[in-house]
C-alpha cells in the first residue's frame, strides 16, 4: 500500500494555490484506490509443516546434498548400517545429510549397497509416490557413498512407542509403504525406518538391503492402494532400466518386474476370494 501525505503549503503567489489544490485532489485519490485494492488483497493463509519438506524443491536438494561444504561430521549411533550425520554449509535448504559408504557387496549375510538408497529415492519418484527423501551419490573424504536429506523434526515409529499407526487416515501410506517394499524386496523395514508426520504423512528412510534378486514377497498381499497399483503395473524393464540402471545392474531390474507379477497374481487371488471393492482400495 503506497501512502503519500500532502503538508499544507503557503506562497505568496495565489495562481499556483489552485494548481496545489488540484494536485493534492489527485493524489489523495490515488492514494485512497490503493487503499480499497489493499483491503480487498487476499490474507495469506497458514501453511501446515509436512515431514516431506523437499516436495517441490527435490532439484535444488539434490545439488545441494552434491555440492555443500561439509563441516563436520558425527556418528549417529543407530542403524545397522553404522551411517554418520554431515552438516552443510550453507544450512539451506538442507542443514545435514546422512552419509552411508556402503560399496556393493554382502556383509554379515546381508547383501547392502548405497547405490540401493538411490535407487529406492527414483523408484519412489517414477511411482509418484513422494515419500522417500531425496538422495544423491556423492564423494566425500575420497569415498563414495549416498549422501541422504537428514529430515528434521520427525520421530520414528519406534521412538513413538514402537507401534505403527492404524487409524484411518494412516491406511493408505502404510499399503503404499507395504506394496514398495514387496516390490524393491526390503527385508528391513522396521519400526526405525519409518517417520512420522501429520496424521497421514509417512517418510521411509534406509533402504541399502533392498533391491536383491530374491524373487520372493516381503509382505503378505490382502489389501493394495488402488492407485499406486495402476501406476506399478505400468513398470518395464525399459522404463525402469532408463530410471534405475545407474544404480541395479539387469537381475536387480528384472526381479523388480518379477515380483511386480507376483504381486499380481496374489492380487487377482484376494480378489477372487473377496471381490475388488475389498482388495483394490481407492
Amino acid at each position: 500500500m503506497i501512502h503519500v501525505t500532502l503538508m499544507p503549503t503557503r506562497t505568496r503567489y495565489r495562481k499556483n494555490t489552485s494548481r496545489l489544490a488540484a494536485a493534492a485532489s489527485c493524489l489523495a485519490l490515488w492514494t485512497l484506490s490503493f487503499t480499497l485494492l489493499d483491503a480487498q488483497a487476499p490474507v495469506p493463509t497458514a501453511v501446515i509443516e509436512s515431514a516431506r519438506p523437499w516436495l517441490g524443491h527435490e532439484q535444488q536438494v539434490e545439488e545441494h546434498l552434491r555440492r555443500a561444504v561439509i563441516t563436520r561430521m558425527e556418528d549417529i549411533g543407530t542403524g545397522v548400517t553404522r551411517p554418520r550425520r554431515a552438516y552443510l554449509m550453507p544450512s539451506e535448504p538442507v542443514a545435514s545429510l546422512v552419509w552411508k559408504v556402503l560399496p556393493p557387496g554382502r556383509r554379515n549375510g546381508y547383501w547392502e549397497s548405497y547405490k540401493s538408497e538411490i535407487a529406492a529415492y527414483e523408484l519412489d519418484r517414477l511411482l509418484g509416490m513422494r515419500m522417500v527423501p531425496p538422495v544423491v551419490e556423492r564423494q566425500i573424504d575420497n569415498e563414495t557413498g549416498a549422501a541422504v536429506m537428514w529430515v528434521s523434526g520427525r520421530k520414528s515409529v519406534k521412538e513413538l512407542g514402537g507401534k505403527v499407526p492404524s487409524s484411518a487416515e494412516w491406511g493408505k501410506p502404510i499399503r503404499q509403504m507395504q506394496m514398495f517394499d514387496n516390490l524393491i524386496r526390503n527385508i528391513d523395514r522396521n519400526a526405525g525406518n519409518i517417520l512420522i508426520g501429520q496424521p497421514g504423512d509417512i517418510v521411509l528412510i534406509d533402504h541399502s538391503r533392498a533391491f536383491t534378486t530374491d524373487k520372493k514377497l516381503q509382505n503378505k498381499v490382502e489389501r493394495v492402494d488402488a492407485e499406486l497399483w495402476e501406476r506399478m503395473q505400468t513398470l518395464t524393464r525399459e522404463n525402469l532400466t532408463r530410471a534405475l540402471g545407474q544404480w541395479l545392474d539387469e537381475d536387480a531390474i528384472a526381479a523388480i518386474v518379477t515380483r511386480r507379477d507376483a504381486m499380481a497374481v496374489e492380487i487377482k487371488k484376494q480378489i477372487e476370494k473377496k471381490g475388488q471393492a475389498l482388495v483394490l482400495i481407492p
